[in-house]
């Protein structure tokens, strides 16, 4: 059991590692597996967006949280084209194999820089609390499916990219607006 926020999360990106590579490893599975593994990245990745990431900017992490950001925009792209494709397509493996090196490389950093930093300048206790406000987040966004936001996880995406002057942009504006920055 997770202690805090930190090790929440740290849990968090094993599990999404552990699918993955249950994905890569046993093809027969891979109509059961894909949508475990999407719930569980959208919702960990919404948490993310809803509770660390703000801190993380509070705290004085603007870029990192901008950088954090928008891998998690290149991800749910994934997934979206992830979810279109017949696993037993070799276009899979591929989208797969991209999908599991970006998470890979964005759990690393989060883990090497983030998580770190919000570690030296919370207190423990306001961790602990943290952990608890995560763990609703994510409950609130499991079952959502890559490619459909509401208009509050934009607006928050926004916040984390430091496009608060853009925030008020229509829905579908909103959303190529950042599906575009994901691209960069």
């Amino acid at each position: 059991m997770a202690k805090d926020l930190i090790d929440l999360v740290k849990q968090d990106h094993r599990e999404i590692a552990r699918l993955f590579d249950q994905l890569d490893r046993y093809r027969h599975r891979r109509p059961m597996l894909r949508p475990v593994l999407s719930a569980l990245l959208i919702a960990h990745d919404r948490a993310e967006e809803d509770v660390v990431y703000p801190w993380a900017r509070d705290a004085g992490d603007v870029e990192g949280v901008g950088r954090g950001q928008r891998e998690h925009l290149r991800t749910e792209d994934l997934l979206v084209k992830l979810g279109r494709v017949d696993p037993d397509d070799a276009v899979f493996d591929s989208i797969l194999t991209e999908l599991a090196d970006e998470a890979d490389h964005h759990f690393r950093r989060e883990e090497t820089e983030i998580l770190p930093a919000l570690r030296d300048r919370l207190a423990e206790d306001q961790l602990v609390e943290l952990t608890e406000t995560f763990i609703r987040s994510r409950e609130h966004h499991f079952g959502e499916r890559p490619g459909e936001r509401r208009l509050t996880d934009l607006r928050q995406q926004a916040a984390n990219i430091s496009l608060a002057d853009f925030a008020d942009l229509a829905e579908n504006d909103l959303a190529d607006l950042l599906r575009k920055l994901a691209d960069e």
